[in-house]
């Protein structure tokens, strides 16, 4: 979404900085953090405004990356048409503020196919919802402005979440499959003994899949087993675990 209008004591201008939301006036000076609860978020498109979004809560949360900083969460709530407070992540009414949506700054996903598209002008902004394939991938480390990591990189990690095999954007996999991986990078390691390779992932998809990460999978292309390939030919490895 591009940076909405805000409203907080004078502050005007929303930005994404290092995947948090930054406050701005018209001088520079900025708000973040916890300091941004209470904020309205006024949303609109083609000129016509739509709701408003209200900053309800903020948290820290750990990545599941080494030496990955810690990711802003926000609980983002707007008023239903039965005047009941919703979450923008879940539309739960027991819990419409909890802090489980991260930002991901400067490119946005299209996940019909899988895939990264940079923002150059860093315009735009991602809502990711916890459980989401942009959530995970932010919580891996791999997040657009908190990391060095390029698009190519984001969209092997987003193809690895989804087992996205063919590249062509179809997942082959369910909410709640168990998996395994690591990264070429050494900042995403193994907690478990895995039982078998699953695939070895690129930009493109898989190089090589072994065991699909549901057993009696059909993949719809002809890819080859990973004898021939280690985790030094992609971005990620990824395994099925002993227990399915």
């Amino acid at each position: 979404m591009p940076g909405p209008k805000a409203a907080a004591a004078g502050y005007d201008r929303l930005d994404v900085v290092g995947d948090a939301l930054v406050l701005r006036d018209d001088r520079g000076a900025a708000l973040a953090g916890a300091a941004l609860i209470g904020t309205r978020l006024h949303l609109g498109m083609a000129g016509q405004p739509l709701t408003t979004v209200l900053i309800a809560s903020h948290d820290r949360v750990a990545r599941w990356a080494d030496g990955a900083p810690d990711v802003d969460a926000y609980g983002l709530v707007y008023i239903d048409g039965h005047h009941i407070e919703r979450n923008v992540c879940t539309g739960s009414y027991d819990s419409p503020r909890a802090p489980i949506a991260l930002v991901l700054g400067g490119e946005t996903y299209d996940m019909d196919a899988k895939e990264v598209r940079p923002d150059p002008e860093r315009q735009w902004f991602s809502i990711a919802c916890a459980g989401s394939a942009a959530a995970k991938l932010s919580l891996l480390g791999y997040g657009p402005q908190s990391s060095k990591t390029s698009p190519a990189q984001r969209q092997a990690t987003l193809k690895m979440i989804t087992a996205d095999y063919c590249g062509d954007g179809h997942s082959y996999t369910v909410d709640g499959t168990p998996i395994q991986w690591e990264n070429v990078q050494g900042t995403v390691g193994l907690t478990a003994e895995p039982a078998a390779i699953e695939a070895v992932w690129t930009a493109a998809g898989a190089l090589c899949v072994d065991e699909p990460r549901i057993a009696g999978t059909v993949i719809d292309c002809s890819l080859p087993r990973c004898g021939d390939f280690d985790l030094a030919d992609g971005e990620w490895i990824s395994y099925v675990p002993l227990v399915q």
